[in-house]
């Protein structure tokens, strides 16, 4: 009650009766402060200013929003941000957020460009000590990362990303009604906060950059780097050409044809997932027995992959699969070769599959002709 938000032209803004008690990293009034709006307000993609808090206290000031404000700036789209509420005990929290990931990283990795962020803004309907606002910025912080989990959302290098290298967040309470010291993740608001987070955050990020969880094997595969066009050239690399099949384009476009076909079943999405995942956890020393450092170096008792390739090409081409698997996982041309020990295979085994579907349509076809 007495708090609004509303987007107008390029800002998404709160605005409140009584002042708010803040906690934030914004550019504009950052820090612990008491305000009566706060503002997301989207800037272009190229956006390069010297002085970004100057520039925010103009934007302010046009838009006559009552003082003090606090201030974010995002290249994303505001209109698109994600919504939660929920109300426990007669206590709501609130939670607006706008999500670019163009720059998504793994805490701890080279941010390597990009504008993207994602920007929170936690509303809080009760009166919360400033030990308690710290602990809630630790809860939405939290919160945000297993939401990114949640969508598998990847950073530029392929790791599961904990946010950008810009992102900001503001905790915001009325100081009305009911005085609380914690908020942890094993409290009540603490809960509540934590999947009003989670919620908007998801929704954020579906609305701004369209990743669902169910998207298709294709985009999950781009997010790692690998796209379809240099699956058939590794493929085309190894094509032995005859002319009773036709064209080189033509062997490249069914190459293709096929390589698609398989990308779109789920079974196939199944096992070149469990493979990233394996190969994830393969890096982090997480298969027992295995340390990680043995791992990248692909040992060879360690056979798990090229089963897993084997089950890959026997399900899309049979034998003739398999037979096909073997020849592209000893040369492992292209971007097989930059993958990791079970990525390789799984690469491996679909190119080989959709290059052993592809030599017996074209050679079916060509004996009709005869």
């Amino acid at each position: 009650e007495g708090v609004e938000a509303e987007v107008v032209d390029s800002n998404l803004m709160v605005v409140s009766r009584r002042k708010l008690k803040t906690l934030s990293s914004a550019v504009l009034n950052g820090g612990l402060q008491r305000a009566s709006s706060i503002i997301n307000h989207q800037v272009s993609k190229d956006f390069n200013h010297s002085n970004p808090e100057e520039y925010l206290v103009k934007v302010v000031t046009s838009l006559k929003l009552p003082e003090p404000t606090v201030g974010f700036m995002t290249a994303a789209d505001v209109k698109r941000f994600g919504f939660s509420k929920l109300t426990v005990n007669d206590v709501s929290v609130a939670v607006l957020v706008t999500a670019g990931l163009s720059n998504a990283v793994a805490a701890g990795e080279a941010s390597m460009g990009g504008l993207g962020t994602i920007n929170t803004v936690v509303l809080v309907d009760a009166d919360l000590t400033d030990g308690c606002m710290v602990e809630a910025v630790k809860t939405a912080i939290e919160a945000k990362c297993v939401a990114l989990t949640d969508l598998d959302v990847r950073s530029r290098v392929g790791r599961l990303a904990t946010g950008t290298t810009t992102d900001a967040l503001a905790i915001a309470c009325t100081e009305r009604g009911k005085r609380f010291k914690y908020c942890g993740t094993g409290t009540e608001l603490g809960l509540t906060i934590a999947r009003t987070v989670r919620e908007a955050t998801i929704k954020a990020v579906e609305a701004q950059e369209g990743l669902t969880p169910n998207r298709p094997l294709v985009k999950r595969l781009e997010e790692r780097g690998i796209n379809v066009e240099q699956l058939v050239k590794a493929g085309m690399e190894l094509y032995v050409h005859h002319p009773s099949m036709g064209s080189v384009k033509t062997a490249e476009e069914t190459l293709k044809q096929f390589l698609e076909e398989a990308l779109s079943d789920v079974n196939i999405a199944a096992l070149i997932l469990a493979a990233s995942r394996i190969e994830d956890d393969g890096y982090r020393g997480l298969i027992p027995g295995l340390p990680a450092q043995t791992f990248s170096k692909d040992p060879v008792h360690l056979l798990a992959d090229e089963i897993l390739g084997m089950a890959i090409a026997d399900y899309i081409a049979g034998s003739k699969g398999i037979f096909e698997y073997v020849r592209f996982d000893r040369v492992k041309p292209g971007i097989i070769g930059r993958m990791g020990p079970f990525m390789d295979d799984a690469l491996a085994a679909l190119i080989a599959g959709a290059s052993s579907n592809m030599y017996s349509k074209l050679l079916k076809e060509a004996l009709k002709k005869r």
